[in-house]
């Protein structure tokens, strides 16, 4: 297994940095384009995540993010330092114009990383929150 370790500050330009690494990862684990895509629109969602709602804007807490390839998939970890999260219904949803001006999508991005992923974790605590994102190759699932 290869693993690879990033610790950035709560500021959202430096999702970027992360959503950079995911795309570089996901190229030299030898996923396809269109799962290096949706790794990293995942992984984007949940740092930002980690920035705004469990770190809170915090500049002085980190988020930290850690890639693991193996041969058969990429497990990413994106822990914040926050307070913790109370459970989260990521069901499928109807998106449409009266749910938006409703405001009922907080949680959406949770929905989104779920339709990204191939299967996902949440653990939360007072120490803060810890997701896991799955993508398995494709070829393997068949």
């Amino acid at each position: 297994m290869q693993r690879v370790e990033l610790r950035i500050p709560s500021i959202p330009i430096f999702e970027r940095v992360v959503r950079a690494s995911a795309a570089e990862v996901g190229s030299a684990a030898g996923f396809s384009p269109e799962q290096v895509e949706d790794l990293k629109l995942a992984v984007s969602e949940a740092v930002n995540n980690a920035i705004d709602h469990g770190n809170r804007g915090d500049t002085a807490k980190l988020v930290e993010v850690t890639f693991d390839i193996d041969g058969e998939k990429i497990e990413i970890r994106i822990s914040d330092q926050g307070e913790g999260i109370e459970r989260i219904n990521v069901a499928r949803r109807v998106i449409d114009d009266e749910t938006l001006e409703a405001g009922y999508l907080r949680g959406f991005g949770m929905y989104l990383i779920s339709a990204l992923v191939d299967d996902y974790e949440i653990e939360s605590s007072q120490q803060g929150t810890v997701l896991t994102l799955r993508l398995y190759r494709k070829e393997r699932q068949q």
